[in-house]
């Protein structure tokens, strides 16, 4: 099956979108010293709450080391704690009163960021193009 001019234009139309939308987020949370990357995790916490590092791992669908890292950071920050499991081996991550406060912070920048991104867009072509990310996500496991 060959691609169709619209499919190319839809990625095509995605990657013009992605990096500039990205930079202007990671301008909002260098206020915080956080890039997206860090703030995933930090919003993952803030909704979900306590987990260990696997568990982030496996729900960003990143590598252990590479969430490792980042959690140091966040350690660094002061916007989580580790604390341990029954198994010693095992690491327990939750969020800070402070990491609670820069999650609320965020949120409510970010949710005005988005609101002009997606200015004059409309609720169904939001839906739409929410479910047709999803479908893509989920092909890609």
């Amino acid at each position: 099956m060959d691609i169709t001019t619209r499919e190319l234009q839809f990625f095509g139309q995605y990657a013009k979108v992605h990096r500039p939308m990205l930079n202007e987020i990671n301008a909002v949370l260098a206020e915080y010293r956080l890039f997206n990357s860090q703030w995933t995790i930090l919003k993952l916490l803030f909704q979900d709450g306590d987990m260990t590092p696997a568990e982030i791992a496996t729900k960003q669908q990143v590598e252990k080391p590479s969430v490792t890292k980042i959690l140091q950071r966040l350690e660094e920050l002061t916007y989580i704690e580790v604390r341990p499991g029954e198994d010693r081996r095992e690491k327990w991550i939750r969020l800070t009163e402070s990491g609670h406060t820069v999650c609320h912070d965020i949120m409510g920048k970010l949710d005005a960021l988005y609101k002009v991104f997606l200015k004059g867009v409309p609720a169904e072509n939001i839906e739409i193009a929410t479910a047709v990310l999803t479908h893509i996500q989920e092909n890609l496991k």
